[in-house]
C-alpha cells in the first residue's frame, strides 16, 4: 500500500498513520496468507496419508485446499504483494525521461483504478448472488468462498487511489516516479 518515500514530501499525520495502518494490514493478511499455506500443505499430507495407507481417496480435503488457495492469493495479491514485485513490461517505459513516465504512471494508476471501479458493483454483485450455489463437497456458500474477490478489487481500488495522491504531491514531480518505487 503506501510507499515508506512519502516523509520525503513532509508527510502530514494522517499520511503517517495511513501508511501504519496499511503495513500493520499487510503484515496480519501475510501472517493470515502463511497460516492458509501452511493448512493446505496440513491437508494435501493427510490426502496423501489417507490414499496410500488407509485406501479412501478424502474429496474434503482437495475442496478445503481449493479455498483455502483462492482466498490466500487474492489477499496476498491484494493486500501484501507490492507493485514493485508484479510482473511489468517496461521496456519502452524505462527509457523514457522521468516527467514522461510520471505521466505514464499517473494513465496507469486512473486505469486502473477506474476499471476496477467501473466493474466493482457486477463483481459484489455476482459474488452476493453466488450465496444460492454451494461447494460440492461441504456446502460452503459460494458467496463466502469468494467474497476474497471483493476484499481484492477494493485493495487494489485503495492501492491504486493511494499511488495516485502520492504522484500528485509536488515533491513527486520533481523526482519522478523511479524515485517512489517500494
Amino acid at each position: 500500500m503506501p510507499d515508506g518515500d512519502s516523509d520525503r514530501c513532509g508527510a502530514s499525520g494522517i499520511k503517517s498513520h495511513v501508511r501504519q495502518i496499511a503495513q500493520h494490514v499487510s503484515r496480519c493478511v501475510e501472517a493470515l496468507a502463511v497460516a492458509m499455506f501452511a493448512l493446505v500443505f496440513m491437508a494435501f499430507i493427510y490426502k496423501i496419508v489417507m490414499r496410500y495407507a488407509a485406501g479412501d481417496a478424502v474429496a474434503w480435503a482437495d475442496e478445503v485446499s481449493v479455498v483455502l488457495f483462492i482466498w490466500m492469493v487474492f489477499l496476498a495479491n491484494g493486500f501484501v504483494l507490492k507493485d514493485r514485485h508484479q510482473i511489468a513490461f517496461d521496456l519502452i517505459h524505462r527509457n523514457l525521461s522521468a516527467r514522461a513516465q510520471h505521466a505514464i504512471e499517473i494513465v496507469r494508476g486512473l486505469l486502473v483504478c477506474g476499471i476496477i471501479v467501473y466493474a466493482l458493483p457486477g463483481a459484489i454483485d455476482y459474488t452476493a448472488f453466488l450465496w444460492r450455489e454451494r461447494t460440492p463437497v461441504l456446502r460452503w456458500r459460494l458467496d463466502i468462498v469468494y467474497a476474497c474477490f471483493a476484499l481484492f478489487l477494493l485493495a487494489v481500488v485503495a492501492r491504486s487511489a493511494w499511488r495516485l495522491i502520492a504522484l500528485a504531491a509536488p515533491c513527486r514531480r520533481k523526482t519522478g516516479p523511479q524515485e517512489m518505487r517500494r
